[in-house]
């Protein structure tokens, strides 16, 4: 259990630098915000991978744990962190965890604001 409280104070250190610019959206604009997700995701040292899937509205990690419980935990806590990059995304973009342990569907979704 101390593991995943690490985890996620880590994150939250990490990306509590992150902003939102002060440009107006463009599409051009759109993916310089998505391109900053994965590198603000990897920078904490918490994932295994990132991927965002701009034709899906996804951003899909790969957290260290089976467990479904912390899965959803750090899936909202990460949504949050993000929401200074996210917030000025056109449409509904959601974050999915994956288990290295079991890939074949999320270990949790929620929504990216």
């Amino acid at each position: 259990m101390t593991k995943p409280l690490f985890l996620l104070a880590a994150l939250a250190l990490t990306l509590a630098g992150c902003s939102p610019s002060e440009t107006q959206q463009t599409p051009g604009n759109a993916a310089d915000d998505t391109t900053k997700l994965c590198p603000a995701i990897a920078a904490t040292g918490l994932t295994k991978h990132c991927e965002v899937n701009t034709g899906e509205g996804s951003v899909g990690v790969v957290v260290d744990s089976f467990d479904e419980e912390v899965a959803r935990n750090a899936c909202a806590h990460i949504a949050e962190k993000l929401s200074p990059l996210t917030a000025r995304l056109a449409g509904s973009w959601k974050l999915q965890t994956f288990s290295p342990y079991r890939s074949d569907k999320p270990t949790a979704t929620c929504v990216l604001h």
